[in-house]
């Protein structure tokens, strides 16, 4: 006997999650004890089973095998149809050229050995209008289409912003069209402003922070620091399109050597950005070749303050006195873990989680008209590469892409992480651009403690309420 299962303990319970039945089931302390001397190998031939446990087995949980016989994902035959007829966005790489040289970018020469280099390449306004074309006759079947325009930084080729926005409101008119744009914010005019504002273009604005933090990494390519010119272009805004500007979304990247409360002032009162919708990401490295070192000062400050925004989730502390970066994480979380071990149980024909539907979740082509699954994926790699306009889609890659789990099907069958694998297939991709067993192999550990910390997760927020039910229904006048 030695289930598919991970096992967890908290200070009120103990637990194992069932791979097979995607479930966690609450054990007595006699019974975590018999399944984690299973898992450690240890000599269990003169213990008795405990006897919830022989009832669960007959119930058809702890199985040492995997229900699952063959890796295959259940869109796998309908991935045609779905490209020919259900497109509902593409992301259009107008140029590939930018007027700032962030230190961490993967496009930068320093890290790009999986990604192209920073060039001038712009897209052509002959390919801008077929790949609108192509969206148009892809589309059929999706009521709302979205257009991104997205760089090297977009905002150097307004005018050809422009032709984009108004040929695509020509071609789906009838039809639900948003656009939205990530831009570095330097650039920003009054008459790209309200021209943006009038298109209802949803502009995602990157700024890492205040200006120290944000002028360490994010600069101009004589190496001076780009916050004050962001800065001005958010006050600008907020000045001539007030109602525009509340609808700002700031994509900022953590760089984890900082100090986070300096990281945090940005969103405190008196700054641009305050009260704006803030999307924070950790500094991207698997394209570079930067291992992440994290700062004591960066771990205990975040840890405090999303252990403040827990308290806030169930009104023990006031909301506005929270970082809004850890407020956020933790009502990430949140949702996340109302997903987490819901019953839905393995199925003799399944695939791990992790990959999305190339192309139709979202179509990124880039300035010479390939496609490629999002914009996060290396341009350089052959086998992400799911077609181009020249060609249209190839099936057979986009194909390889969803079912990347065959590269390791012996390792994913009988792994406990199965539902819960995070791994895409960026995460598959050899120094050679092509999908490997090794290379995803290699982010295997990391994926399971992703899923393990979320389980924690799940069980935190599920007993909170069971365990401490008078401590969680206080109302908003306790804090006044």
């Amino acid at each position: 006997m030695n289930p598919m299962i991970a096992l967890f303990q908290t200070p009120n319970n103990n637990y194992f999650f069932d791979a097979n039945k995607d479930e966690m089931i609450s054990i007595s302390y006699e019974s975590y004890q018999y399944l984690n001397d299973i898992q450690k190998g240890n000599d269990i031939s003169k213990a008795e089973v405990p006897g919830e446990l022989s009832e669960l087995m007959e119930k058809g949980y702890l199985k040492s095998e995997s229900v699952v016989k063959e890796i295959r994902h259940v869109y796998t035959d309908y991935l045609k149809i779905f490209l020919e007829r259900k497109v509902p966005k593409i992301t259009l790489q107008v140029t590939q050229d930018c007027n700032l040289r962030c230190k961490y970018c993967i496009y930068s020469e320093e890290h790009s050995q999986g990604q192209r280099s920073h060039s001038t390449k712009t897209m052509s306004w002959e390919s801008a209008k077929r790949a609108i074309d192509f969206l148009r006759e892809h589309s059929v079947d999706s009521p709302n289409v979205n257009v991104g325009l997205y760089g090297g930084e977009p905002l150097l080729e307004f005018d050809l912003v422009k032709k984009i926005v108004e040929y695509s409101k020509e071609c789906f008119e009838g039809k639900e069209l948003t656009f939205n744009m990530t831009t570095n914010g330097t650039l920003l005019t009054d008459e790209m402003i309200l021209y943006l504002e009038k298109q209802e273009v949803t502009l995602m604005i990157s700024l890492d922070g205040p200006k120290e933090i944000n002028d360490r990494n994010r600069v101009f390519a004589d190496g001076s620091g780009s916050f004050d010119k962001v800065a001005e272009g958010i006050s600008r805004i907020k000045e001539i399109a007030p109602n525009y500007a509340g609808r700002l979304h700031i994509s900022m990247v953590i760089d984890p050597e900082n100090d986070f409360d300096c990281i945090n002032e940005i969103c405190l009162s008196g700054s641009e950005i305050q009260n704006l919708f803030i999307s924070p990401n950790m500094v991207e490295q698997e394209y570079g070749d930067r291992n992440l070192q994290f700062s004591s000062d960066y771990i205990w400050k975040m840890e405090y303050q999303s252990f403040l925004a827990m308290l806030s989730n169930y009104v023990r502390y006031p909301e506005k006195n929270v970082s809004p970066i850890a407020n956020r994480g933790v009502l990430q979380a949140i949702d996340e873990s109302t997903k987490c071990c819901n019953g839905a149980a393995l199925r003799e024909i399944d695939v791990p989680s992790g990959p999305c539907i190339p192309g139709q979740m979202r179509l990124f082509i880039n300035v010479d008209g390939l496609f490629f699954p999002c914009e996060r994926v290396s341009e350089k790699s052959p086998a992400m590469c799911i077609g181009s306009l020249d060609n249209g889609f190839n099936l057979e890659n986009a194909k390889n892409v969803l079912n990347i789990g065959l590269l390791t099907k012996e390792e994913c069958v009988k792994c406990w992480c199965f539902r819960h694998c995070s791994l895409c297939a960026k995460m598959a991709e050899d120094e050679h651009g092509q999908l490997s067993a090794e290379a995803k192999l290699s982010n295997c550990e990391e994926s399971k403690n992703r899923a393990y910390q979320k389980m924690e997760q799940y069980l935190l927020f599920k007993e909170i309420p069971r365990y401490y039910p008078q401590q969680v229904s206080k109302n908003e006048e306790d804090l006044r």
